[in-house]
């Protein structure tokens, strides 16, 4: 008997420490899973719990140029929200929310026997029994709970929500929850849906009429499912749950009974805004200076910044008056060869001498989205041949060659190949200058330039100083034509303007954040070639827009602009497969850049989005030099525009106005040349006061004359005597080659 007691006692002891040990593993493991799922939480702070409204763009006047249209937000501070839909949230959402600790036991409880029921049951339904610090944890920190394990992410709830509770009072952590809570239509809080659904504003649901009861109940019961209650794709779901809300609102004494009948006799789908009212309004805006703006988003994006996590106001350089009236001018179908409704598009970018991009226009039309003005996919033809040749030949070899130096305009063999380049219509001029070359834009005279005396190295060095294109290696063909954009375009040429310091084009003038601290962006200049490079080729280029040169069409008559150049562009189409020549014969890319003294660059493409399946861009149509003119002329106005400043470096060589030759004094070979550095300026500087030269001491030979050969100076010498000789339009042909070389006349 004895034995029998010993043995129960011993059984029951087992049991009891076999219990002991499982409860103590139970404890143990759940604390370690707890404290797993603890020691990774961030902190919690104002900064998470804020909303912040949607990253917006604005015009030098702080007016809203573009904002998401699919996101609207209007954060309430705790006075403004209205009472009534106050008392029915907490009603609906968390009734002991005022005396509660961020949590409930009661909550919690109901929320576990429901589940473990539900298994079992369909007649029981799981519930959350989340408080509204809770719910407010799972929308900031957990996606909503989407994709988060409920066990884990309730235990991670809770002790946030506990946190919250301890640091901030009930009325900020209320309105904390009602600026977060996530709606249809693409809103963000209850204000954002009071405007976007009803069209009403806070202050308008201070009167306690039915129909704004019953817009205040449909509210509060919104948040537990946005997209099922969506009065707009579902008013039967919508109201349904509206008079729900209506009945716990009246149980709780929020409304009288006349007042909870009527409100739910109220179709609240009446008082519903056109959908998409606000988006659209705000579509058309950002459709309006798209090109603009997604330049804009995209450099700001480049910084670091995501608009999509973080509110900014980015404050731009934009005037509106300005900036329509370019696009206006640009969509006009005189501009274009097949006139009204034509598929004949555009590229512009118009930039003042300080950088700022004035204008952008990416298409003819306003409805489409495509910017052509920075694609990067259309040749630029010899619009760059003042980059491609003549600018570093000067800046690098300048001791050797200067504007009189002459050059074979004969077909060109490119080297081991059977392949011949031609001049336009297959024409040849003789031996010609630098300047003639260039108003009459050879082709033959840059290839040579650019195979036989330059290299790749050389040309290559020059083009990235003008962040123009950026090959490894570059020959004859590539001098031709670059793929570049009309903001790149402009922006090169905008450096001729400032004394061969290039500046990056700028959008952005500052970035606002929400706790009002501000990120300006410098204007960043850097000298990409010697001023008296850049003012050589000012004086050639002016050349060009002149009535005996390639752009007659852009000459300006009747204003006493002096400081004024430019340069065509046009490009073949591909041989492969033309395309009809509806309009008359010419190419695929038509393109003009011009500069003024006054400080505009503007550049100007014009083509077909299909070159090789739509017609031809003829060459007896000059849209774009009409276009890039009639810029200039708005822009620069009436106001008398002078010649550059003329830098000391820069030798006379002979000749008079337009048909001067120079030289210039401080070339230096590019093994011998320093990158220069990147100078950060800020956003209020508007001068080039401060910038030093690429200081040099290299000469060049004054007596150019012995450079020449026998033939060459046969052909100069006509060329003193009548400096119209080699500049004339008409094509010098062999025959009359020969004469010259012979000393006809």
């Amino acid at each position: 008997m004895e034995t029998k007691k010993k043995t129960k006692k011993t059984v029951i002891k087992r049991i009891f420490l076999t219990l002991l040990f499982m409860l103590t593993t139970v404890i143990l493991v759940s604390s370690v899973y707890i404290y797993m799922n603890l020691r990774t939480l961030p902190k919690v702070d104002s900064q998470y719990l804020q909303t912040y409204e949607p990253t917006k763009i604005v015009d030098k006047d702080n007016n809203v140029i573009w904002e998401p249209t699919d996101k609207h937000v209007d954060v309430l501070e705790y006075d403004e929200i209205p009472s009534l839909y106050k008392d029915a949230l907490i009603a609906v959402e968390d009734k002991d929310y005022w005396t509660n600790k961020g949590y409930s036991i009661k909550g919690i409880f109901n929320m576990a026997f429901t589940t473990i029921a539900s298994k079992f049951t369909s007649k029981i339904e799981a519930r959350g029994g989340s408080t509204i610090e809770q719910q407010l944890i799972k929308n900031i920190y957990f996606n909503g709970g989407f994709g988060i394990k409920t066990t884990t992410r309730k235990i991670q709830e809770i002790y946030l929500a506990r946190q919250i509770n301890h640091n901030f009072s009930k009325k900020e952590i209320l309105s904390y929850y009602v600026n977060h809570l996530s709606f249809a239509e693409g809103d963000t809080g209850i204000g954002a849906v009071m405007k976007t659904y009803f069209g009403k504003d806070v202050s308008q649901y201070k009167e306690k009429t039915i129909p704004n009861i019953a817009e205040q109940a449909y509210m509060a019961g919104l948040g537990q499912n946005p997209t099922t209650y969506n009065i707009y794709t579902n008013p039967k779901e919508g109201n349904e749950r509206k008079n729900v809300v209506l009945s716990i609102m009246f149980e709780n004494g929020l409304i009288t009974k006349s007042e909870y009948q009527d409100a739910t006799e109220y179709d609240i789908s009446k008082s519903l805004k056109p959908r998409y009212w606000e988006s659209e309004q705000q579509r058309q805006l950002n459709l309006k200076y798209k090109s603009y703006t997604d330049e804009v988003l995209a450099r700001v994006k480049s910084m670091g910044y995501n608009i999509n996590e973080l509110s900014m106001t980015i404050h731009t350089y934009l005037d509106p008056s300005i900036y329509d009236a370019i696009t206006t001018m640009a969509r006009n179908d005189y501009y274009y060869q097949d006139g009204n409704g034509g598929t004949e598009e555009i590229g512009v970018t118009v930039i003042n001498k300080d950088g700022i991009v004035l204008g952008m226009v990416g298409s003819r039309y306003a409805n489409d989205e495509l910017n052509r003005a920075t694609q990067r996919t259309r040749s630029s033809g010899s619009s760059t041949k003042p980059f491609t040749a003549y600018g570093p030949l000067l800046q690098y070899m300048g001791d050797t060659y200067n504007t009189a130096s002459r050059f074979d305009s004969s077909q060109y063999l490119y080297p081991g190949t059977n392949i011949y380049m031609n001049n336009w219509g297959n024409y040849t001029y003789g031996n010609v200058t630098i300047q003639q070359a260039l108003r009459l834009s050879l082709n033959t005279v840059v290839a040579r330039i650019d195979d036989e005396i330059l290299g790749s190295n050389r040309i290559k060095t020059f083009l990235n100083g003008l962040s123009l294109d950026t090959k490894d290696t570059y020959s004859a063909i590539d001098g031709i034509g670059l793929y570049i954009s009309t903001l790149d375009a402009a922006a090169a040429w905008n450096t001729l303007n400032n004394g061969g310091i290039y500046t990056e084009p700028i959008f952005v003038n500052y970035i606002e954040f929400t706790d009002g601290s501000k990120k300006e962006i410098p204007i960043k200049r850097t000298r990409a070639m010697n001023e008296s490079t850049a003012w050589v080729l000012t004086q050639i280029l002016r050349g060009v827009v002149t009535p005996e040169s390639t752009g007659a069409s852009a000459v300006i008559t009747n204003r006493d602009y002096v400081g004024y150049a430019g340069k065509t562009g046009t490009v073949g189409l591909d041989a492969t497969s033309p395309s009809p020549n509806v309009y008359g014969n010419g190419g695929s890319d038509s393109w003009f850049n011009s500069i003024t003294n006054q400080g505009y660059s503007v550049s100007v493409w014009s083509g077909y989005d299909s070159p090789n399946e739509s017609p031809q861009v003829a060459d007896s149509f000059d849209g774009p030099q009409f276009l890039g003119r009639d810029l200039q002329l708005y822009l620069n106005g009436e106001k008398s525009i002078p010649n550059w400043n003329r830098p000391k470096n820069v030798i006379d060589l002979g000749g008079t106005g337009l048909n001067a030759n120079y030289g210039i004094s401080d070339s230096k070979d590019i093994t011998q040349y320093t990158d220069a550095t990147t100078l950060n300026i800020s956003s209020n500087y508007n001068a080039l006061d401060g910038i030093k030269d690429v200081n040099t001491t290299n000469n060049v030979d004054i007596d150019w004359k012995k450079h020449l050969d026998a033939n060459q100076a046969s052909l100069y010498s006509l060329y003193e005597k009548d400096p119209e000789v080699v500049l004339n339009p008409f094509i010098i042909n062999g025959e009359l080659y020969k004469l010259i070389e012979k000393g006809g006349n």
